[in-house]
């Protein structure tokens, strides 16, 4: 895993990532009441005159942090992106672009996370999880029959685009695999509490690279 180059993992150490916002809204128009009878003009309804407005709620944008440089010389150190359409999501997600990197040591983590994710025409939504505290670090553990190593990542929402749905300061975990050998298949998991579980997505495959590692070698 150690010798392997990603260029999906060289796309976060080298830049940052501005992630993008869009907005909807949606209009509802009253109409005019029918005429009277005998004469008499007839009374516009009143439902119909006062037009109903309904606008979903903007998404912001938010800038994305993350960076490799920030993980200290001698620690365990972590990155992995996602690009492309998770396994699994709770929400309508077509796309996903998210980003990490940090720092493991002693039993607790740091770091941050970006995600942005595209869903069936909807806008843009973002968020960015701060890493830190606890976190377990699994050598030698093996998932869906392969031997890798195994991170878990407790984070809190430090910026948000998706105010409604995963306010700032909803906590959540981050599990990140990535096993060794020739056959390289990586995991990933985020799961929030609350309403934020709307974000919670698995994803593997070809749009997920992981990386954990300690100053470039495999850890065992």
């Amino acid at each position: 895993m150690a010798s392997t180059t990603r260029s999906g993992l060289l796309a976060i150490a080298a830049a940052s990532i501005t992630l993008g916002a869009a907005s909807a809204t949606a209009m509802a128009t009253g109409a005019s009441g029918p005429s009277g009878t005998s004469g008499t003009t007839g009374s516009t309804g009143a439902s119909a005159t006062t037009g109903t407005t309904g606008a979903t709620p903007k998404p912001s944008i938010v800038a994305c942090p993350a960076s490799v440089a920030s993980s200290p010389i001698g620690a365990v150190q972590w990155l992995w992106s996602a690009y492309g359409k998770p396994n699994k999501s709770d929400a309508t997600v077509s796309y996903t672009q998210t980003v990490g990197s940090g720092s493991w040591s002693n039993g607790s983590a740091k770091g941050t996370i970006c995600s942005q994710d595209q869903g069936g025409g909807a806008p843009k939504r973002s968020i960015v999880l701060k890493v830190t505290g606890s976190s377990k670090l699994s050598p030698d553990t093996t998932q869906l029959g392969l031997v890798g190593i195994g991170l878990v990542l407790h984070v809190s929402v430090s910026a948000s685009g998706d105010k409604a749905v995963c306010p700032v300061g909803s906590t959540g975990t981050v599990s990140l695999f990535a096993s060794y050998y020739s056959v390289h298949e990586d995991h990933a998991s985020m799961r929030f509490a609350g309403t934020c579980a709307a974000w919670d997505q698995t994803l593997s495959g070809s749009i997920l690279h992981v990386k954990i590692s300690h100053n470039g070698a495999m850890i065992r």
